[in-house]
């Protein structure tokens, strides 16, 4: 035997599908379906020891043998040679909490493994992402809930897939604090759900609703709601940081009072939302965790396609189901929506892909008809259009309030079409004005070109942009030109939802330098225009610069990791984080984060850089491309590191041998020389990006520069 040889689970079981072959571990509950080209290799590997080189040699897919092997293993469908299985399950039902005494689903002690709900992840190496390359990011999912959450495992697979993720899920009844805190550390996953299960949680508060008087029903909503605080703040501090997603309540399609639901004082419709406003109080509490809203779904999806309360109990919040057939998962909808609400919290939560900018079409996109011609006599009918457009408007507007920017790209006359839109949009109208996008394109180019103008001028790169477009023709000139840039696909009427749902439009908890992106950006670009016609030194010291340093508190946190995680050019090493990790670094003793606020005649804009610095390391350092043009970083990274903590005299002897550290990437070539200018020298080890600050003076006199310092709060 070597260390390289493995064998199929003496626990699996198989079997032949249409779709392909089943293989089965019991005790592990663990379930997969491979293809049908996979049977051959299967059957003749059973009952022998084989290396990862013999499974490759019979594999249908050679390039895919490694992947669907780790699959296997993964799930403890193959083991290694030699693996004590009986000894290692007898270990895990140690550790379950059925083993304390408290059952899955309310099984008696002793009686574990009990019955696995849900469809077993099909894995298919036929069907690769269109576009991807390389190996797949591995997410893992802790599923801690009912079975509803169970039946998310086969979505999450597949919609990983699609997404260029490896989703690796475990599932867990809700047991005790307890037990949730060991499940978290044994699986140390990347997101945890939790999901109050519906029927040990609620049975009592929604299936006996009827039978109990008003002041019952106060009082066990009262417990629900004490129970509800506990679990999550166990959860919070379980995850130690780590993405968490809590699921609120969707609400039944009945309500056992009825139509005179409004009559009880603690009918169904109030139990829901004091439940929901509940969890959103929990929640609040806890950076890292999110909430997962049934609600929304259900007044999106509708309650009978998610829901089964037209059929089954209130209490079991299953889902859409044929009377006819008896299989236990029947909910294919509610197991697809609620995979993806979970993989678009982690997107959201990470700021994975975030969209910085919206270029839109104007005539018959932005309104119908053409603007020039036909003026904004719409705006006074009441056609359906008339919405669908005004609707459109809305979406870009709110997308604004959360620091996406907005420019144009549209054929045509820019005097006559910015002329006729003037007067009907802006201020205190319906519509956006002019002036509420940055910039406009708008003429008789093709549109890839202006395009690309606009992401020159504003710093960003293809990926980072999306474009609207209600004609197909030009939508794929763009694409042609411009590969990587996002594009909305489908009718003008569908923008819309496309806008105000994609994860990669969300960035987290508002923030004021977000919603003022737009007035700042202008700014920005407005004193680009002066400094073309003055010599530089005059015209930063016409600009009166004011840089403010101040050390992180809890409240910038949140801001300073947008800022890392949104800025590609002035940035040393592209490093990437979240708030909770930036707490938990802040917690050491020795770790620093300071923030520049940044202002000029044109603009106030904010917390606009963040610097890290780790013991004797500058670690990250960021500055948003909106105040790049004010020569601000060397003085800022001089001021930080001034700032007392590394001076143990008059002259900052101690500045002596503070490191900084810069890694290229394509985009932050503007971040390249900021130590050299700062007097930092090559390291010693001549590492590629790596300096040394040799002695304190070495840094710059911040009196002679054209920016006006402080430090303080």
């Amino acid at each position: 035997m070597t260390p390289d040889e493995f064998r199929f689970s003496a626990f699996l079981s198989t079997v032949d599908l249409e779709s392909g072959i089943l293989l089965a571990n019991g005790p592990r509950m663990q379930r997969l379906v491979l293809d049908s080209a996979w049977a051959r290799p299967v059957r003749a590997l059973l009952g022998t020891s084989f290396t990862a080189a013999g499974f490759g040699a019979l594999a249908p897919d050679p390039d895919a043998a490694a992947d669907v092997l780790r699959a296997l293993r993964d799930r403890d469908l193959v083991v290694r040679e030699g693996t004590d299985e009986e000894g290692g399950l007898r270990a895990l039902l140690a550790d379950r909490p059925e083993a304390a005494g408290h059952g899955a689903a309310g099984t008696a002690r002793g009686s574990w493994p009990t019955t696995r709900y849900g469809l077993p992840q099909h894995l298919s190496t036929a069907r690769p992402r269109p576009g991807s390359s390389g190996a797949a990011e591995p997410l893992t999912y802790l599923l801690l809930g009912g079975c509803v959450t169970q039946f998310t495992e086969e979505p999450l697979v597949s919609l990983g897939r699609e997404q260029g993720l490896d989703v690796r899920t475990e599932h867990l009844w809700p047991g005790s604090t307890r037990d949730m805190s060991r499940a978290v550390a044994r699986v140390r996953p990347d997101v945890t759900v939790y999901q109050a299960g519906v029927q040990p949680f609620l049975s009592a508060l929604w299936d006996g609703a009827h039978t109990q008087d008003s002041e019952e029903r106060g009082r066990t909503l009262s417990l629900m709601k004490s129970a509800l605080s506990i679990n999550i703040t166990a959860l919070a501090d379980a995850l130690d940081g780590r993405l968490g997603l809590v699921h609120n309540f969707g609400p039944p399609a009945l309500s056992p009072f009825g139509r005179f639901d409004f009559a009880e004082e603690y009918g169904f419709r109030r139990v829901v939302a004091e439940l929901n406003a509940h969890v959103d109080h929990c929640v609040r509490r806890h950076p890292n965790l999110m909430v997962v809203d049934e609600e929304r779904l259900v007044a999106r999806y509708g309650a009978a396609t998610l829901f089964d309360d037209l059929v089954f109990p209130f209490g079991h919040h299953g889902g859409s189901l044929d009377p006819a057939d008896e299989r236990p998962h029947q909910l294919p909808a509610l197991g697809e929506a609620l995979a993806g609400e979970y993989l678009a919290c982690h997107r959201a939560h990470r700021a994975a892909g975030q969209i910085k900018l919206v270029v839109t079409d104007l005539d018959g996109t932005l309104w119908p008809g053409i603007a020039a011609d036909d003026g904004f006599d719409w705006l006074d009918g009441d056609a359906t259009s008339r919405w669908v457009h005004a609707g459109l408007h809305q979406a870009l507007s709110v997308l604004a309030s959360r620091g996406v920017l907005l420019a144009t790209s549209s054929k045509g006359d820019a005097e006559a079409t910015l002329g006729a839109w003037k007067g009907h949009g802006g201020s205190g109208r319906p519509l956006l004005g002019p002036d509420d996008f940055v910039l406009h394109s708008i003429n008789w180019r093709p549109k890839s070109a202006g395009i690309a103008e606009l992401c020159t001028r504003l710093g960003f790169a293809p990926e980072q942009v999306l474009f609207l477009d209600d004609n197909p023709v030009e939508r794929a000139e763009v694409a042609s030109a411009l590969p990587g840039l996002r594009i909305a696909e489908g009718p003008v009427h569908t923008f819309r939802e496309q806008l105000l749902s994609s994860p990669a439009l969300e960035s987290g908890r508002r923030t004021r330098e977000a919603a003022q992106r737009t007035h700042t950006t202008r700014a920005m670009l407005r004193r680009q225009e002066l400094g073309a016609t003055m010599d530089r030194e005059e015209f930063l010291r016409s600009l009166g610069i004011g840089l403010r340093v101040a050390r992180a508190g809890e409240e910038h946190l949140a801001r300073a990791s947008e800022l890392f995680n949104r800025t590609n050019q002035f940035t040393t090493t592209a490093w990437r984080t979240t708030p909770e990790e930036l707490r938990r670094l802040l917690a050491a003793p020795d770790t620093r984060l300071h923030l520049a606020f940044v202002s000029d005649r044109f603009a106030d804009y904010g917390l606009t850089g963040a610097c890290l610095v780790q013991g004797r390391t500058v670690t990250a350092f960021v500055l948003s491309c909106r105040v790049i043009g004010l020569d601000i970083a060397v003085p800022f990274l001089a001021a930080a590191l001034r700032d007392g903590a590394l001076q143990d005299g008059p002259d900052g002897p101690g500045l002596a041998g503070v490191r900084g550290r810069f890694v290229p990437t394509d985009r932050n070539t503007p971040a390249r020389e900021l130590f050299p200018d700062a007097g930092f020298d090559p390291g010693a080890d001549g590492a590629p990006g790596e300096y040394v600050l040799t002695a304190g003076s070495r840094l710059p006199d911040l009196a002679g520069l054209p920016v006006a310092v402080t430090s303080g709060p």
